[in-house]
């Protein structure tokens, strides 16, 4: 069992093969990101028993999403990174960055809302 409820922080920067989600779906990006992954700390990895390469479940009570992990000290203890702009439509199961992150809008001027995206990361069996 999860000792906490959603302890790390989701961010979804562009992967570095694109430039914007407009340009996603260029072969070369195809080819140089090869795969949606998950940045995840060593230290966040082992304690969920996650290894580079294993498929992960990024999830919170708004969505789920796929992912491949790889394991890395770019990213910060606490932190996972999702590299975004896959279109659903090319990534593996239909999902994306978007699957976790809030839709609601603004009480004033209906914009987006922007707050912290927590998920938690589990190894898929």
């Amino acid at each position: 069992m999860l000792a906490h409820r959603y302890p790390l922080a989701m961010i979804s920067p562009p992967a570095r093969n694109a430039l914007n989600s407009s340009f996603a779906n260029l072969p070369v990006f195809a080819e140089n990101e090869a795969t949606p992954r998950l940045e995840i700390h060593p230290d966040d990895a082992r304690a969920r028993g996650i290894a580079s390469g294993d498929p992960v479940r990024v999830f919170n009570d708004r969505g789920t999403l796929a992912l491949t992990a790889r394991v890395t000290e770019r990213a910060r203890r606490g932190v996972v990174v999702a590299l975004s702009i896959w279109w659903r439509k090319l990534s593996p199961d239909g999902t994306n960055a978007n699957m976790v992150t809030g839709q609601a809008l603004t009480d004033l001027g209906r914009a987006a809302t922007f707050y912290d995206c927590l998920v938690e990361v589990a190894r898929v069996m």
